[in-house]
Parts: C-alpha cells; sequence; structure tokens
C-alpha cells in the first residue's frame, strides 16, 4: 500500500511541475485533475479511498505480509580461503571446494606432515613389527597367503588383513635385498599402509563431527587425536593397534551419519559395513563387537529403535560376511596347528579373545585396577590432558536421556563409545598400556568440544574447568619431563627393558616445551597485571594518586564487580598456544626423538654390521633371546641358542668363527658358558640392550686375532636366490625358562 502511494504522488507532482509557475488556486487544481485522470490500479494493489468512494475487495485488498529473510548461516572455518592462497597458483584448485573438503585437504597434508618423513628410516621394533613381518615375509616366501607361519609352525594369533598389507607392501618395494640382506626399503613399504589408515580414520571422523556437531570442534578434536602422542608413536609402527583403530574410528564415523544426519545416503551405511568387516579381518570379534555395544546401548538409553532401519542390517550382514568370513572359515576348517599344539580356534578365539579378556594373557599387570587406564592416558593425551576435565564434565552434565537435536545425538553415541570402550580395556584382566588406544578418538573428539565452547563463551564461564585442566596438565607434564620413559612404555611389549638414558636425554626438550607454552598462554593475563603494577606505581608518588589507588582498594573490598570484561584475545591466544604445544610436540616425537630411540629397540643395524663383516658360510645365533627381530632381519637363519647344550652344538659346527647375538646384561654369562678356549669379541653394542659379537677359538699358546671378515679382501657374502625363506627350519622350541620372557 506504501508503494502505491508512493506511485500516485510521483504522478501528481510531476504533472505540478509543469504548470509551475501559476498560483497556489492552479496548483491545486493541477493537483486535483491529477487525483481524478490517474488511472485505476492494477489488480491486487491498493489505492488510499476518496470520501464517498465505495471501498472494493478487489481494489483495497490488503498488502501481502512480508516474508522473513532466511539468516545465512554463520562461517565456519574452511569458508573463506586467505589471499595468500588465492594468488598462489599451484592452490588455486581449492578456491572451488566447499569449506568441509578445504578442511579434508589440509588435514590429509598435516597427517602426511606428521607421520610420513622418516617413517621408514628405522628399524622394525622389537618384539611386535618384526614378529609380525616374519609371518609376512614367510606368506611370500612360501607362496601362502591363508594360512600364516612364523619360523617352524603355524601362527594364529592374529587375522589376516594386517599380514596381507605387510606382505603388499614388502612386494611393492622388493623387500629381498642383495645377498642376504632385506631390501632397503621394506619398513617404507611395510608402514606406509598402517600410517595412512591410521589418518584415514581421524579424518573420516572428522567429516562426521563437522555435519553432526560443527566444524570447529571437528577440526580441534581431529588435530587433537593427530598429535597426541601415543597416536604419532603407534601411526608409524607396523602392528595391529593403528590399523584397528583407523578402521573402527573410520566404522564409528559412516555409522553417525548414517544414523543422524539428515540427508544421509545408502552409501554412508555401506562404506560402515565395509569398514566393519576389514576391522574384523585386522582385529576379530572387537572389529563388529563395539560398534554393535554402542549403538544396542544408544537405542536402549534414547528409545530410538527406529534409527536401525537405517543400517539395513541384512544387507549389512552379508557385506560383513562377504569380507572377513571366508578367510575365517577356512581357517576354521584348516587342520594345522601352531608352536603350541593349538588349532586356530583354540589359539586365536579362546587364547586370544576370552582367556585374554577373563584370566589375562601376558599382562604386564596382573590385577591392575580400573585406574590403569586413566593414568595411561594422561600421557597418551598429553598436552590435551588440560581439555580432559573440561570435556568430560560438559558431556555428562548436559546429556539428556532423549536427546532432541543432531548435535545431541551425536554427542551422546560418542560419550557411549568412550565409554563402553574403557570399560571393556579397563575390565579386561590382560592390561597393556597401548590398550587405551581405541579410547582415544572420541575422547578427543570431546575435548575438541569443549574447546569450541571455551571459544564461544569465554575463559571466566569455564573457570572451573581451565583450573582442573591447568592443574591436571603440570601434574602430566612433570611426570613427563623427569621421566620421558613413559612414552615409550605407551606402546612397547617389556616396561623393564632399559631406557638410553645417556644415548637420547630429551629432558631438555620437554621441559622447554612444556613451560613455553603455558607462558604463551597466560602472557595476556601477566600483560595486564604488569600494566596495573605500572600504574600503581606512576600513581602512588602524589597524593591524588594514591587517593584514587586506595578508593579502588576500597571499592574492589566493598564487593564492586570486576569492570573490565573479557577480552577474546585471551581465549584465543590460550587454545591457539595449546595447539602450537602439540604440533610441535608430535614434530619432535616422530621426526628426532622417534629416530633417536629407533636403534636401541630394533637389531636391524646389528644385522647390518653382520652382513657387511661376515662370510657367508659363518652362522649367527641368538644365544638366551627371543625378540623376534633376530628371525626377521636373517630371514629367519638364525640359530636360536636357548640353552647352552644348544650353544655348545652351534659352536662345534663348521666354520673358523662363529657369530653371536646376546642381551648386553648376559655378556658375562655368554663369555662363562663358551670358556676360555674361546674368544668373544664385541663387534657393535652400540644398541643399550643388544650386542653382536663373534667368537672365535684360541690358538694353542696364545689369543686368536683374526680380523672381520669382509676387511682387508675377506670374502664377501655369497648370493642367496630372491624369495628364499632361509631354508628349512629349525625345529619349534620351547619358551625359554629365563626370566627374559617371550613376547605374544
Amino acid at each position: 500500500m506504501l508503494a502505491m502511494v508512493g506511485r500516485g504522488r510521483g504522478g501528481a507532482e510531476d504533472q505540478a511541475q509543469q504548470g509551475r509557475g501559476g498560483s497556489h488556486l492552479g496548483d491545486a487544481r493541477v493537483q486535483e485533475s491529477a487525483r481524478s485522470s490517474a488511472p485505476p490500479c492494477c489488480s491486487g494493489e491498493a489505492v488510499l479511498p476518496r470520501p464517498g468512494m465505495a471501498r472494493s475487495p478487489r481494489l483495497h485488498a490488503t498488502a501481502p505480509e512480508p516474508q522473513p529473510v532466511p539468516e545465512l548461516p554463520a562461517p565456519q572455518w574452511g569458508d573463506a580461503l586467505p589471499e595468500a592462497v588465492l594468488r598462489t597458483p599451484w592452490l588455486r584448485w581449492l578456491s572451488p571446494l566447499s569449506g568441509e573438503q578445504r578442511c579434508v585437504v589440509a588435514l590429509c597434508a598435516f597427517a602426511a606432515l606428521l607421520f610420513v618423513p622418516w617413517l621408514g628410516a628405522t628399524g622394525f621394533w622389537d618384539p611386535w613389527e618384526p614378529h609380525y613381518g616374519e609371518v609376512a615375509r614367510e606368506m611370500i616366501a612360501r607362496g601362502d597367503y591363508l594360512h600364516p607361519w612364523w619360523e617352524s609352525a603355524y601362527f594364529f594369533s592374529k587375522p589376516a588383513l594386517d599380514l596381507w598389507l605387510m606382505a603388499a607392501g614388502m612386494l611393492a618395494v622388493n623387500g629381498d635385498g642383495p645377498d642376504r640382506w632385506v631390501g632397503v626399503f621394506t619398513e617404507w613399504g611395510v608402514r606406509l599402509p598402517f600410517a595412512a589408515i591410521s589418518a584415514l580414520g581421524a579424518i573420516l571422523l572428522f567429516v562426521a563431527a563437522s555435519r553432526l556437531i560443527s566444524r570447529r570442534a571437528a577440526l580441534l578434536g581431529t588435530v587433537a587425536t593427530l598429535t597426541a602422542p601415543l597416536f604419532v608413536m603407534l601411526a608409524r609402527q607396523a602392528v595391529p593397534d593403528p590399523m584397528f583403530v583407523g578402521l573402527l574410528s573410520a566404522a564409528m564415523a559412516c555409522l553417525m551419519i548414517a544414523l543422524f544426519a539428515e540427508q544421509a545416503g545408502p552409501g554412508w551405511a555401506i562404506a560402515f559395513y565395509c569398514f566393519v568387516g576389514l576391522a574384523t579381518l585386522s582385529k576379530g570379534l572387537l572389529g563388529f563387537a563395539l560398534p554393535g555395544a554402542v549403538t544396542l546401548l544408544y537405542c536402549i538409553a534414547t528409545g530410538e529403535w527406529h534409527r536401525l532401519r537405517r543400517l539395513r542390517l541384512i544387507t549389512g550382514t552379508l557385506i560383513v560376511l562377504a569380507i572377513a568370513a571366508p578367510w575365517y572359515f577356512t581357517m576354521f576348517a584348516f587342520p594345522g596347528k601352531d608352536d603350541e599344539g593349538k588349532s586356530f580356534f583354540e589359539r586365536f578365539i579362546v587364547h586370544d579373545h576370552f582367556k585374554r579378556l577373563v584370566t589375562g594373557v601376558y599382562t604386564s599387570t596382573p590385577g591392575g585396577t580400573f585406574t590403569y587406564f586413566i593414568e595411561q592416558l594422561g600421557f597418551d593425551c598429553f598436552p590435551w590432558v588440560f581439555a580432559l576435565p573440561g570435556a568430560l564434565g560438559s558431556v555428562l552434565s548436559r546429556r539428556a536421556i532423549r536427546p532432541q537435536t543432531t548435535r545431541d545425538r551425536a554427542l551422546f553415541f560418542v560419550l557411549l563409545w568412550v565409554l563402553i570402550g574403557f570399560a571393556v580395556f579397563a575390565l579386561s584382566a590382560t592390561k597393556f598400556h597401548h590398550y587405551a588406544f581405541p579410547v582415544m578418538p572420541p575422547l578427543l573428539l570431546l575435548c575438541g568440544m569443549w574447546l569450541e565452547r571455551v571459544l564461544d563463551e569465554g575463559l571466566r564461564a569455564h573457570a572451573g574447568e581451565v583450573f582442573a585442566g591447568a592443574l591436571l596438565y603440570a601434574l602430566v607434564a612433570h611426570d613427563l619431563a623427569l621421566t620421558p620413559k613413559h612414552v615409550t612404555d605407551m606402546f612397547v611389549f617389556n616396561y623393564e627393558r632399559p631406557y638410553p638414558d645417556r644415548e637420547t636425554d630429551p629432558r631438555g626438550v620437554f621441559t622447554m616445551l612444556f613451560y613455553a607454552a603455558p607462558a604463551v598462554a597466560l602472557s595476556p593475563w601477566l600483560l595486564d597485571r604488569a600494566a596495573q603494577a605500572w600504574r600503581f606505581v606512576r600513581a602512588f608518588p602524589t597524593r591524588a594518586g594514591r587517593a584514587r589507588l586506595f578508593a579502588a582498594w576500597r571499592e574492589r573490598m566493598d564487593g564492586a564487580p570486576l569492570a573490565t570484561e573479557e577480552s577474546p584475545q585471551d581465549r584465543s591466544i590460550l587454545i591457539g598456544s595449546l595447539v602450537a604445544l602439540a604440533v610441535a610436540f608430535a614434530v619432535f616425537l616422530g621426526w628426532f626423538h622417534w629416530r633417536a630411540l629407533s636403534p636401541h629397540w630394533t637389531q636391524r643395524d646389528l644385522f647390518w654390521e653382520y652382513y657387511q663383516k661376515s662370510a657367508a658360510d659363518e652362522p649367527i645365533g641368538a644365544y638366551l633371546m627371543n625378540w623376534r627381530g633376530e628371525t626377521f632381519y636373517s630371514r629367519n637363519r638364525v640359530r636360536q641358542l636357548r640353552e647352552n647344550q644348544k650353544l655348545g652344538e652351534f659352536m662345534a659346527g663348521p666354520g673358523d668363527r662363529k657369530w653371536l647375538l646376546v642381551e648386553q646384561a648376559r655378556l658375562t654369562v655368554l663369555r662363562t658358558a663358551l670358556g676360555p678356549s674361546v674368544r668373544l669379541r664385541v663387534v657393535e653394542s652400540r644398541n643399550n640392550k643388544f650386542a653382536l659379537t663373534v667368537a672365535e677359538r684360541r690358538e694353542q699358546g696364545q689369543p686368536a686375532a683374526a680380523p672381520v671378515a669382509g676387511q682387508n679382501g675377506a670374502a664377501q657374502p655369497a648370493p642367496v636366490p630372491a624369495g628364499h625363506s632361509g631354508g628349512t627350519p629349525s625345529p619349534a622350541q620351547p619358551p625359554p625358562s629365563t626370566t627374559f620372557g617371550a613376547p605374544p
């Protein structure tokens, strides 16, 4: 109506302008003529009625109600690209991508930066990496990819997926090197799939959280996952745990999208079942039991059973069976026995599942309580332990049993994932430090959610949680700085093995990082206190200044509220310093500390020395040790000398010189066992756990001083046919009765 009035007035004024110059009466006539000659309004338009004018419902219809303008969603992280990126030619392909896609690209690049450098620069860590690596190598050498083999018997302790990926990596990089050597790129080829799948799980979890919770919380949680110390160290190893956690995280991410996203296509449910099938091939029953338990408990707690229709349970079951069942059924029907005389069902299902859960298998802490993993999670998640009190307090206090929004449903699901995962491993009789690993991705996602709340609501709104987090950070940082052995104890088998304190001491770097981050985080508060002190110094000399200071002090003592608002910059600096510390700590652990530690947990360097300095007919034996690396790096040629009788038979064999691997603590025992007629010389002992020695018989009347083979024209190693598995393996031997143990 107002628009139509405006148009009518505009026409009268135009005609009046043409007759301007006459009397006011003429102007009035012109205006009256304009009003009388105005065309009738169009249908649906309204005009102001004149006196006596009939009111027509068509002409005087009310104007349509203004439609509300939909609010545009607030920009999120990744929606806008920095100007520098847009000006860089090789980065312009990022422009047409969505904000979520750009974040995925950034996370992929970040994960590659953390995990790929020097991934294969170190040898396999005893005992798990060379153990599974040797089983994979035997698959290639024997041409049997269905029935795993270790040394001289079948190996039933682990499913096939990890072994297949290891074998594929060895084939891709030619794991058989020249002569007796293992290929120089073997570690690269074997470890790369494990690092990639670990990162894949974390990034898919980001996609799910970005769509269901918020992109900022998802990004913070994913960065926390990728930079957590346990994740950094395990993603660089070819062991089942990073593979399982990566596949489990990917499966749970697809499951969350399939259950809770408003427009989730069937592809997410199919992807969920594919990842469940692969996780079952990687770890066994946990691959489907853990996602199933979380989903079932969610439906019981919320009553939202209708969400199961989204999962297409019958189709999904067929997908999981198609992926995992063929190999398992093959092994259940296989009559072979392992080195303990157990069938696949007896070993893998009964021993490695139920006995491990109920009675304990190879456990390092028999009878350990639930607090075992609480302590370990503090080290595993450092420095993100700062956010743990707030994350747990927030998610536990605000979760309703009947969530009403997609965000609340997703957070409740993640909480159940944490609680069920923690309960399973805390109740298990077998406990290793790294068993907390499956709980870390959802737990750190909750930390990201709490950090987002701090960014939105401020530090003062979460003062209690911030103080609790600061105390927890200080306690864990203190323990790590004083005892860096906690880093390796996160993932090794035997926690009693010596730590190379003298050879690699990271305490100075740890202390510097752990103090620098709080200093930066507290810098706004410290600068504010310094400014207050300066104002006090300037005001105190004068009487008026002292009066103002006294008045301000009286007001504060009378309960006057704080006059200054919290600056958003303070919370940004706090969280920015936390992220910077996590990234710096992860880079130091993965790029530097990992390489410094590895020579003391791998036997690769010892075997390189042996291959360079020995002749092809000079055998090597392992005296009272069973750490698996000696079997892999010798291609199953090493003689296991687990008793003195075997040592005597080995020394009586052909050849003037015999090479022996021995633990540093057993050198004296070996010398005594060899007797005075044998001269034992240490060739390589930089490894703080093992020593490479050569034993030579003394000539009658004087000690032998023979040069090391491979020098001064000594014979070089003879070539070995490609793919050779080390000849006929030695008979299976019982586990040693000594205290050094035999890893699983």
